[in-house]
């Protein structure tokens, strides 16, 4: 890339961050359907003139870095239903003749596949591997190899530019590295063995229920003990608790300080391996995540990605992610809310690659035990959840309607000034 072109995109970004948000989503990038465009309420028709030109200037600017990159991004077309449909973007990998791309995106249509590639070119694909863990799956490609990918370590501090790629050449989207890479991954993560009241208001967190079978019960901890410190450090509330949490490992012990009964005392806690969790399909969080456009099936389970504020598509992920020079640091992963894209980096790609997939059975076998795990869960939680629900329900109703009253009276104040 050249220095020039360097310093051309640098001003459009620097121009770019002066924008409001609002502003900012209105940035639309070729292929985007109308559907996905946000409109910007309250822009005047000069602001959205500005916007718009900007709009073309950058998305010109970005090509020269993504030029390379576009070389190894393809569309992966398959079936939904008995329509021909884009399922995802590719990553040619290996030696020209295997894509990485998302795997439950293209799983309903695994039988049948093919890839595309900028200039047009169709090509037949076929599974050939699975890596369930993150995933991802492997296709091989029939034909001429196409030109791999060069995956390279690239700066992916917070609030690093990053932007991710189309066959075509243009940007799917842009966005900075908001959070460091983690492990999304739950079963990963050190697990207390409690569940605690979320109604409580006092010093520390009340433990509401003590799951058999873990550190807690182990370490004599019963309902109704208020957890006050984790490891010397004061606990004021559930957030507090899962922060003292984050940088431990399954079987490390930690020191409580807890109040039972009223008398103080500390209490050594080993930690495991947090139990398979799911949300309830059709939850009031999903819908909220989902107001920023169709989100992907699968958006956590990862063993090591990185959050950024992209907006990408739901059927744009598997596609490199390039960095200012033109390096390819990573793929996108899944686009997870309205503000939430995960990429994963080149680093944890290059590990993924020199391991040994699965098998598209064991893939499929193993995503439906994880079914059949979240399954009793929510089966054995039930009779718990309608117990307890009741009178929270009746007390979440009562606010509601009190707040929905008052906006209700804003309204008929303001459209009565209007008059």
């Amino acid at each position: 890339m050249k220095t020039s072109d360097t310093i051309k995109w640098i001003a459009l970004l620097v121009g770019l961050s002066s924008l409001a948000p609002a502003q900012r989503q209105r940035f639309a990038f070729p292929e985007e359907s109308q559907e996905e465009q946000e409109e910007v309420p309250l822009m005047r028709p000069d602001e959205l003139e500005a916007v718009n030109g900007q709009s073309d200037d950058f998305n010109n600017a970005l090509e020269p870095t993504l030029s390379e990159a576009a070389e190894s991004t393809v569309v992966v077309w398959g079936t939904r239903g008995r329509k021909p449909s884009k399922l995802a973007y590719g990553t040619v990998v290996g030696d020209g003749s295997q894509v990485l791309t998302k795997w439950s995106e293209i799983e309903p249509s695994a039988d049948i596949l093919y890839v595309q590639t900028g200039g047009g070119v169709e090509r037949k694909a076929t599974v050939t591997g699975v890596f369930a863990e993150e995933d991802l799956a492997l296709l091989q490609v029939d034909g001429d190899a196409l030109k791999p990918v060069k995956f390279e370590a690239g700066d992916l501090s917070l609030g690093r530019f990053i932007t991710a790629t189309q066959p075509n050449g243009k940007p799917a989207g842009f966005g900075v590295v908001a959070v460091l890479e983690r492990n999304l991954r739950e079963t990963d993560q050190a697990h207390l063995g409690v569940e605690v009241d979320p109604n409580f208001r006092g010093k520390g967190v009340r433990i509401a229920n003590v799951q058999p079978e873990y550190g807690a019960e182990e370490a004599g901890l019963q309902s109704g003990d208020v957890i006050l410190a984790v490891e010397g450090r004061a606990i004021s509330g559930l957030q507090e608790l899962k922060n003292a949490l984050t940088n431990k490992q399954p079987g490390d012990t930690v020191e409580l300080l807890i109040d039972s009964a009223g008398k103080e005392m500390t209490v050594s806690v080993l930690l495991s391996n947090r139990p398979v969790t799911g949300q309830f399909s059709g939850d009031r969080l999903n819908q909220m995540e989902a107001m920023g456009g169709e989100l992907n099936s699968v958006r956590d389970g990862f063993s090591r990605v990185i959050q950024t504020d992209m907006k990408i598509a739901f059927n744009q992920m598997g596609g490199p992610v390039v960095d200012l020079q033109g390096r390819v640091v990573g793929i996108t992963m899944a686009r997870a809310d309205r503000t939430r894209t995960y990429i994963m980096g080149s680093g944890a790609l290059l590990k993924i690659l020199a391991g040994e997939p699965g098998s598209v059975a064991d893939a499929k076998a193993k995503a439906e035990l994880k079914k059949e795990q979240l399954a009793e869960q929510r089966r054995a939680m039930i009779p718990q959840m309608r117990g307890r629900a009741k009178p929270q329900d009746r007390q979440r109703m009562q606010r509601n309607l009190s707040d929905l009253e008052r906006l209700l009276g804003k309204v008929s104040d303001e459209l009565e000034d209007l008059d």
